[in-house]
């Protein structure tokens, strides 16, 4: 593990009617360290994220930055978060769903950052398009664009590579690894052992709500 930002999730359970998706669940994320969590669905793997990115509120435990708790607003976490459905605004272009992602900049930024994410991701030629014209494929790519270009320590990854061909996801995967290395910490859940292998160096596992 790294000696800058750390993530630490602590003791923390969650319920939901009749089951329980987070059981007394622990775990450290080092400063720039990549991590897969795999598991079943159901499981509980994306409850943990959306825990960690303040989105869902834990029945106990807490979830805390260099041994400090994390603010309850989501965007003051430090995290940003690719979900298992893209949830681009539907109102935005693409081009305007990744400069959403990145309003700390000046205008020369920005752009500089549109362009470069999404050549990386080869979406330059969908900037002007809308999420209902986009394939599952591309609206994928436009999404770890978007969470990309926020440049936030900790980047949280639901299932990010699903709706992608053999082919293009593992092009995808490669790219994202080497935007994501050495510049924030990773976790991503998945249940794809080649997509965790590929794109992290530790590995958990999830059953019923624990690592396993």
């Amino acid at each position: 593990m790294g000696y800058g930002i750390m993530y630490e999730i602590r003791q923390i359970t969650k319920d939901y009617p009749g089951v329980r998706a987070l059981d007394n669940i622990s775990l450290k994320i080092g400063d720039k360290e990549m991590i897969s969590v795999r598991g079943e669905s159901g499981c509980g793997k994306s409850t943990l994220l959306h825990v960690i990115a303040g989105l869902v509120t834990p029945d106990s435990g807490t979830v805390t930055r260099n041994g400090e708790a994390l603010p309850d607003a989501p965007h003051k976490r430090g995290t940003a978060m690719v979900f298992q459905d893209s949830l681009l605004f539907n109102h935005m272009t693409v081009r305007e769903n990744i400069l959403f992602g990145c309003p700390h900049k000046d205008k020369v930024q920005r752009e500089r950052c549109v362009q470069e994410i999404s050549e990386a991701y080869k979406i330059k030629g969908l900037l002007s398009r809308y999420p209902h014209q986009l394939s599952g494929g591309q609206a994928r790519r436009a999404a770890l664009a978007r969470a990309l270009v926020c440049e936030r320590e900790l980047l949280l990854l639901d299932e990010p590579f699903t709706n992608l061909d053999k082919e293009l996801k593992e092009d995808v995967i490669r790219c994202t690894r080497r935007l994501c290395e050495g510049k924030c910490a990773v976790l991503l859940v998945t249940h794809s052992e080649t997509e965790a292998l590929m794109f992290c160096d530790r590995h958990l596992s999830m059953e019923e709500g624990r690592i396993v």
